[in-house]
């Protein structure tokens, strides 16, 4: 099974190119972060508690990334979840990577080292196995745009890629327009009815668009 952080990936990688499509690249940082902490939500490690970040289980997981977050946040003073979205990114360094070389390790994607210009190295991460991002994308079209009832994961994924920009990518040309009305009406809370996780989801997909929003301004002064 893949984890919150997983699935995005999945969905933000280019399958033939291998490289993060861009409408989703100023904000994937965010995202991926934000789903890490949506995981330990789901997995009941972490609570928000008068909008700060409080760990209720600190025990274990099997997850070597959700481990190290957990670490990171217990042995840190309780912080609003905006901290810790941007907090995790210098304390995670290397956490896109480290997905990535998860989603190897499950054969689902492959490295390719290529050049750019014929001069600069660089890495991609073509899809190898393609089932598991399609029944992502199967689930997400059946809750959509066909009204298939949704569990706290899918709702939260489904948050993240909103947030992300990725609509376009998990939707065809012409179920587009239906799919962002209908993901509007899920992000405001009106399909997710009395999902426990609906204050966390908020506060997190709230922290990643202003983070988002913080990290594009800054490099538009500093261009």
């Amino acid at each position: 099974m893949l984890n919150l952080m997983e699935e995005l990936l999945l969905l933000a990688l280019d399958d033939k190119k291998g490289k993060i499509i861009f409408s989703s690249s100023s904000a994937l940082p965010y995202g991926l972060r934000g789903a890490l902490l949506l995981e330990l939500v789901l997995i009941k490690k972490i609570d928000v508690i008068n909008k700060k970040l409080v760990v209720v289980d600190n025990s274990p997981t099997e997850d070597s990334l959700l481990n190290n977050a957990l670490d990171i946040i217990t042995n840190h003073k309780q912080k609003k979840v905006k901290y810790w979205v941007s907090k995790l990114k210098s304390k995670m360094k290397q956490l896109r990577q480290d997905l990535l070389l998860g989603l190897m390790d499950k054969g689902i994607i492959e490295k390719r080292d290529e050049k750019i210009l014929w001069l600069i190295p660089t890495k991609r991460y073509p899809t190898k196995n393609p089932i598991p991002e399609n029944k992502v994308r199967s689930r997400i079209i059946d809750i959509v745009l066909h009204n298939k009832q949704a569990d706290e994961r899918s709702l939260m994924l489904i948050s993240l890629i909103n947030s992300c920009s990725l609509i376009k990518e998990v939707f065809k040309k012409e179920d587009r327009k239906v799919a962002k009305k209908k993901i509007k009406e899920i992000v405001k809370g009106e399909n997710i009815g009395n999902a426990i996780t609906e204050q966390v989801n908020d506060e997190i997909m709230v922290a990643i668009i202003a983070a988002t929003a913080a990290s594009v301004a800054a490099t538009s002064s500093s261009s």
